[in-house]
């Protein structure tokens, strides 16, 4: 949702992974209590509507555990606003599909006011390597966004891009830099 155009829209909950009380009647299921921390809510009072149990529990989904988990959901969600809003080409840019080289691969390209980022997702439960082409953009640098890392466009052919299982990658364009022993000139 992030990478498409438009405004990502997150539901109460969802950057923790917050489950829903199906043992609850009608919509008030899906109206859990936030989970501050193993104890539930803000205060020791008694929450107005039960908070779920098992796995999806306080004691298991919270917001004080995963601000300190590096790996969490909420550490992802986190990443994906900062990014998000480094990138308004992906909300306000030109959008165009590319083909991925595997059915489970979505891959796109965003370009706006002269920058451009290319986003590509694995959908699948199995990891792949996308190999997506990218007219224009020969000898440019990729620099992914969400992690370290950098790839060279080739000349010719397609870019190789492994992903993870449901692993995404966004990727900014740039210009490749010269080495610093070229870019330097000495004045004698």
């Amino acid at each position: 949702m992030f990478s498409l155009p438009g405004t990502p829209v997150i539901f109460y909950g969802e950057e923790i992974g917050l489950g829903e009380n199906l043992d609850v009647e009608g919509r008030m299921a899906v109206r859990t209590p936030m989970q501050w921390s193993k104890d539930g809510g803000f205060s020791p009072a008694e929450p107005v509507r039960p908070m779920p149990g098992g796995r999806f529990g306080p004691e298991h989904v919270n917001v004080e555990d995963q601000k300190r988990d590096t790996d969490s959901l909420l550490r992802w969600f986190q990443l994906l606003i900062e990014r998000y809003r480094e990138c308004p080409e992906l909300a306000w840019g030109e959008y165009e599909p590319l083909d991925a080289g595997h059915p489970a691969v979505h891959a796109h390209r965003s370009d706006a006011d002269g920058a451009t980022v290319v986003a590509v997702h694995n959908l699948g439960d199995e990891a792949v390597e996308a190999e997506v082409e990218l007219d224009g953009l020969a000898g440019s640098l990729l620099t992914d966004l969400l992690v370290d890392g950098t790839v060279e466009v080739p000349e010719s052919g397609p870019v190789r891009l492994p992903l993870d299982p449901y692993g995404t990658r966004w990727l900014r364009v740039s210009a490749r830099k010269k080495p610093a022993e070229d870019a330097s000139i000495k004045a004698h």
